[in-house]
C-alpha cells in the first residue's frame, strides 16, 4: 500500500507549481509533465544532474512499492 504521505507531497507540489504559475492545480498529466519541466529547468540552473535524480527515484519507488530495482 502506497503511504499517503507521498501522494499529498505529489499533490501540493502540483499545487504549488500551477499556483506559482498564476493557474488553477489540476493534477492530470499535463501538470506533471509541466512539474517534471520545471524541475529540469531548476536542475540545470542548481547544477544537478535531473537524470540521475529520475533514475534515483524510479528506484526508490520500486522499493516502496516492492518491486525489483
Amino acid at each position: 500500500m502506497v503511504n499517503g504521505t507521498y501522494l499529498e507531497a505529489a499533490r501540493a507540489a502540483l499545487a504549488r507549481a500551477a499556483w506559482t504559475r498564476g493557474a488553477a492545480p489540476t493534477y492530470d498529466e499535463e501538470a506533471v509533465v509541466d512539474l517534471l519541466t520545471d524541475l529540469r529547468h531548476w536542475c540545470s540552473a542548481a547544477g544537478i544532474d535531473f537524470p540521475r535524480c529520475d533514475h534515483l527515484a524510479w528506484a526508490h519507488h520500486q522499493d516502496e512499492i516492492g518491486g525489483a530495482s
